[in-house]
């Protein structure tokens, strides 16, 4: 029987990790193979687990664990360095606050502590956008898709790199390749649940969002209350202050992975932008979103830090109400588990 628990996972010799990966596999929903053990480590946080894949995709055995989630003003100002707390700081003076307000700011916009109990689960590697789909020429209906059908041959003959008729269709320039994207028209979350959710999948929780991300880490973000200015981030191509880069890359480094999108210590890959938001649902199956907040930050000019809060481990939009669900699609990315209680 596979333990729930992570820490005796971690205890557990690689070769019955195997084992019982192995006789998983023989349980597990038609289409599913074991491809073997792989460790991962980042933040602090390590694993070495299953991967699994299913029709094209990935997904990862990740132990269940009893964590404390959550951020409040007690853990204000944590190990924030001077960097990021002048950079704070600049963005509280911008709105009219000053640097008494600082905990009480934060705490307004993270989920409020709390313990959970997550169960072991397979988990998708890697997001997917929930509002577009990508299909090829020959897929293309030609009544429904007769407008894009029309368009194609004079983006080809172009030189632009993309085109997009908002909430309907996108075209982009992949070296010779065009790829069409479709948008979603579902109404409502339940809608767009019955055509993109097959049985046995679910979407993740709040809770093991939080736990997959962080891992249960007390800190502001993975990697600890200060933002990391070495990292290579998008958005941001120069900090005000020439002492501090966000890219910080070696010569001919230019095209490396941004730092969010790499794989964290469950093997896990997210999106790491906070223009992109990951859906998460409710126990009362209300959709909200995480990792994100469309970008609010940066347009209105907060700097790194605000610009990049959204991708704190507890990070709650207040304002993602605001819009309705297919103005939410364009940004929205999602991605399956499937639960497994032994």
């Amino acid at each position: 029987m596979i333990t729930q628990q992570r820490a005796e996972w971690n205890n557990t010799s690689r070769s019955e990790k195997e084992r019982l990966m192995r006789e998983l596999e023989g349980s597990l929903p038609e289409g599913f193979s074991f491809r073997g053990i792989e460790r991962f480590e980042r933040y602090g946080q390590c694993l070495e687990t299953g991967i699994f894949t299913y029709k094209g995709s990935e997904f990862l055995w990740v132990p269940g664990d009893e964590v404390t989630l959550g951020w409040s003003t007690d853990q204000w100002p944590g190990d924030m360095d001077q960097a990021t707390l002048d950079d704070l700081l600049t963005g509280l003076k911008a709105i009219g606050l000053d640097a008494s307000e600082a905990g009480r700011v934060l705490q307004e916009q993270m989920s409020p502590p709390r313990k959970a109990v997550i169960g072991p689960m397979l988990v998708e590697r890697s997001p997917r956008s929930a509002g577009w789909t990508q299909v090829t020429e020959p897929e293309l209906d030609p009544e429904l898709h007769a407008e894009i059908r029309q368009q194609l041959p004079f983006f080809k003959e172009s030189t632009s790199l993309s085109y997009e008729v908002y909430e309907s269709y996108r075209l982009e320039r992949d070296g010779e390749r065009i790829r069409i994207h479709l948008f979603d028209n579902t109404a409502d979350f339940a809608e767009w649940s019955a055509s993109h959710l097959e049985k046995p999948f679910s979407i993740l929780t709040e809770d093991e969002w939080e736990y997959l991300y962080g891992g249960g880490s007390r800190t502001l973000f993975p990697w600890g209350d200060s933002f990391d200015y070495t990292m290579k981030v998008g958005h941001f191509g120069e900090l005000d202050r020439p002492e501090i880069t966000v890219f910080n890359l070696e010569e001919g480094d230019e095209n490396r992975p941004y730092d969010l999108e790499l794989p964290n210590g469950f093997g896990l890959c997210f999106l790491g932008d906070p223009y992109r938001v990951e859906l998460v649902v409710s126990p009362e199956s209300a959709a909200s979103g995480k990792g994100g907040d469309g970008g609010c930050n940066i347009c209105g000019g907060m700097g790194i830090f605000w610009g990049y809060l959204p991708v704190a481990t507890y990070y709650r939009d207040l304002k993602e109400n605001e819009l309705d669900w297919v103005d939410r699609l364009d940004y929205l990315h999602f991605r399956r588990i499937l639960r497994l209680q032994r």
